[in-house]
């Protein structure tokens, strides 16, 4: 059966003398495993059509609706021009494809997902992302997918807690505590703010960071260290949170994260 889809290039790898092994991440139908049918000597039939980070439209055969599909034609939508200007870039677009990689499924349909990665591909053409850009698309993946961390309300006995009072986080929980619970269980406590300001940062999901101010609904920040402080304590909730429940290690993110500084 033949498909016309679009598709983001998440990955690609030589296969025997001429093919391409190609992961796609497509608009219809999830991500998919493609192979290229003479790729590495065709120049003229692909050109650089399969790159990582690439926007495409993509025409591929199945026969059984699984396993390896055959792409049959790709034409460039956006190129990934641009994010090669710096190691930065490159890395970040590189976490941003892995994470959507790594934490979907075979064939899993996820528009918003797709939406998603492709703003912030398109994003990092334009720049070099701040932490508070990074922090955004991450937050809006992981709510995307279902893995949200519980900013609102505590993770062991369900009550709100009040914004002033939002200290304690509980990597195993995966969320907030109150005060009253903290005590028996295990936790980090962070800086007033911290935990508000990630969650201010989260619900600005629909907004693209084009829109967003890096500071904006965080006005707790007067100068550098409070910057510096809250991007410190907001890595370590995410990283903590991300490799207990998730149980993954991005290889681009220890990249990315020795660039942050």
């Amino acid at each position: 059966m033949l498909h016309k889809d679009e598709a983001i290039v998440l990955f690609k790898r030589a296969y025997g003398e001429s093919d391409k092994i190609i992961r796609l991440f497509t608009l219809t139908s999830g991500k998919i495993a493609a192979i290229a049918k003479g790729a590495s000597k065709s120049q003229k039939r692909f050109a650089n059509t399969l790159e990582p980070f690439n926007h495409i439209r993509v025409e591929y055969f199945e026969k059984f609706g699984k396993g390896l599909v055959r792409i049959d034609n790709a034409d460039i939508v956006e190129t990934n021009s641009g994010i090669e200007r710096s190691l930065r870039r490159a890395s970040t677009a590189a976490f941003f494809t892995e994470f959507a990689d790594r934490l979907t499924k075979d064939r899993e349909r996820n528009i918003d997902l797709f939406h998603t990665l492709k703003e912030v591909l398109l994003f990092t053409k334009q720049r070099e992302l701040s932490y508070m850009d990074i922090l955004r698309y991450e937050l809006k993946m992981l709510e995307t997918l279902g893995y949200m961390p519980n900013f609102t309300a505590c993770v062991y006995c369900g009550k709100n807690v009040k914004e002033e009072m939002k200290v304690c986080f509980s990597r195993e929980r995966g969320g907030i505590l109150c005060s009253a619970c903290s005590s028996p269980l295990p936790h980090r406590v962070y800086s007033a703010g911290t935990i508000p300001g990630i969650a201010r940062i989260g619900n600005n999901h629909h907004r693209s960071a084009f829109e967003v101010h890096d500071k904006e609904g965080l006005p707790y920040m007067q100068d550098t260290g409070d910057v510096k402080r809250f991007e410190r304590e907001a890595r370590e909730i995410m990283e903590g949170f991300i490799s207990f429940h998730l149980d993954v290690e991005f290889k681009s993110y220890r990249i990315l994260k020795s660039l942050m500084g």
